[in-house]
């Protein structure tokens, strides 16, 4: 990579981290070509989530002036970063790639401006999505209007009756 590359990739790289709120880093000494692709593809098409793999000095250098400079300490060895909007998407995947293969190793985190551990950042993958909990809330709002209706259907039914009874009681 030429001198003006590197100060390419550090500057937008850094814009990228800036809009994300969520970095992950992960060892991936191990991995072949193949398996990389396989997880960055995965990563892409499941969440709005990044995968990258960098020299540690120039992913040091995007990271110098944002939230995730506290995970400077991370990049040792051959590490790769993940980041996004949606921590927990982006954590599932990672957290599953992990268990699947075992030269696959989560460091550690960042979420906003506080460090992750490697359990907080499997808690984070435990937790349901954010389509998930869309699902849920809609289902729920779903739910009481259909209750709601019942609930006016039957009271309407019973004075009908009410007043149909009291009607054959008078003729």
């Amino acid at each position: 990579m030429q001198r003006s590359e590197k100060q390419q990739f550090v500057t937008e790289f850094n814009k990228a981290l800036k809009d994300s709120d969520f970095l992950l880093v992960a060892d991936y000494k191990g991995l072949n070509v193949l398996e990389i692709s396989s997880l960055r593809k995965e990563i892409k098409s499941n969440s709005d989530s990044y995968f990258r793999v960098a020299k540690n000095t120039l992913v040091k250098r995007a990271i110098k002036d944002t939230n995730f400079k506290i995970a400077e300490k991370l990049f040792v060895g051959p590490t790769s970063v993940a980041y996004s909007n949606d921590p927990v998407s982006t954590s599932k995947i990672l957290v599953k790639f992990a268990k699947e293969n075992e030269n696959f190793k989560i460091l550690g985190g960042v979420m906003g401006d506080k460090e992750l551990s490697i359990d907080e950042i499997k808690n984070l993958a435990s937790l349901p999505s954010l389509e998930e909990i869309r699902a849920k809330i809609v289902g729920l709002l779903v739910s009481t209007q259909t209750n709601i209706v019942s609930i006016l259907q039957k009271n309407q039914s019973n004075i009908v009756r009410v007043i149909n009874e009291k009607y054959k009681a008078d003729n």
